[in-house]
């Protein structure tokens, strides 16, 4: 009999997060979800980048890529998420020497709530990352991978650590604010279910707070910044030029912070959230950058330990459940 290996993988615009269990191994994987298309590969690849092979097609994925090469696409059923999702099994796979002939990958993946909503649009998904029930060729960095994927669990977006602490959070009402590269998701739990009408989505996604950034820059300094320019100054927090650091602009990003996340709360209002009343949750990699604002503004709510890997607990708790492991 074939060993069972639950897999969840988190595969957001910003980040592809993934971790393996089994009866006596467990890794975990995270690397930048960007993908190029390329013909050869000369250069040495290191940790968080891989050189791919799939559909006879070459590419180069993760965090050697430019950021002009990240998805903005609003929908998940597209190539760079499951070439992303593929390379996030094999570099488990890889990672603990598991061989696929010898395993039963039991599989969760994240898609957006408002796909999740809908029974054909999850299902249409599901099929797409099943490669409709066909198996899977995929070449990693020189190794040949052959994946079967079958029943594979589609979890939603926004389901923070519910799941993964599913004993504490039975006797609350919780709110889970999910800030992403993309989008931002909202759902309100009653213990562990979530409310249906609850479960929405806006587009005040962390990228787009970098686009607010770069108009800015360009409008106050008369500089140009690239995507790659403005991932480096929303990590460091002041906008450079010529090694020289603009001191105004530290207190200009703050501000542009706090009206973002004023945007992300608004649009909450607008859906008939008024915080009263429950357990307020952050969860997402966005959390993370917009912490400080976040503990400011709503310095009762909960920011996760490690809120980027919110969603992915919860996923591996479920795959857990299902299948007893």
């Amino acid at each position: 009999m074939k060993e069972a290996v639950l897999i969840a993988v988190d595969c957001g615009k910003y980040a592809t997060k993934a971790i393996l269990k089994s009866k006596d191994k467990q890794a975990i994987t995270v690397f930048r979800t960007k993908m190029q298309e390329v013909e050869q590969v000369g250069i040495e690849i290191n940790s968080g980048s891989y050189h791919v092979k799939y559909n006879k097609k070459s590419y180069l994925v993760g965090d050697a890529v430019s950021e002009s090469y990240s998805s903005f696409d609003l929908t998940k059923k597209i190539d760079i998420h499951k070439i992303c999702i593929y390379t996030a099994i094999a570099d488990l796979l890889q990672l603990t020497n598991l061989q696929t002939e010898n395993i039963k990958i039991h599989l969760a993946i994240n898609i957006p709530i408002s796909s999740y909503k809908d029974a054909t649009s999850k299902r249409e998904y599901k099929n797409f990352i099943e490669n409709n029930g066909e198996p899977i060729l995929f070449d990693f960095n020189g190794e040949h991978y052959y994946l079967l994927l079958k029943d594979v669990v589609v979890a939603f977006e926004g389901v923070g650590i519910i799941y993964d602490e599913m004993e504490q959070m039975k006797s609350k009402y919780t709110v889970v604010i999910d800030v992403g590269g993309l989008n931002t998701t909202y759902a309100t739990f009653d213990g562990i279910n979530p409310i249906f009408d609850s479960m929405t989505v806006s587009n005040l996604g962390i990228n787009i707070l970098k686009g607010k950034i770069g108009k800015l820059i360009n409008e106050r300094f008369g500089v140009a910044v690239s995507s790659n320019d403005l991932e480096r100054i929303l990590q460091n927090g002041y906008f450079s030029h010529a090694g020289k650091i603009y001191d105004e602009s530290k207190e200009l990003i703050e501000q542009m912070k706090a009206q973002h996340f004023r945007e992300i709360i608004e649009f909450a209002k607008s859906r008939d959230y008024t915080f009263n009343n429950v357990d307020i949750h952050f969860v997402g990699g966005g959390s993370y950058m917009l912490s400080d604002t976040i503990q400011k503004e709503f310095p009762h709510a909960r920011i996760v330990v490690n809120p980027q890997f919110a969603n992915l607990k919860s996923f591996l708790r479920i795959l857990e459940v299902k299948h007893g492991l």
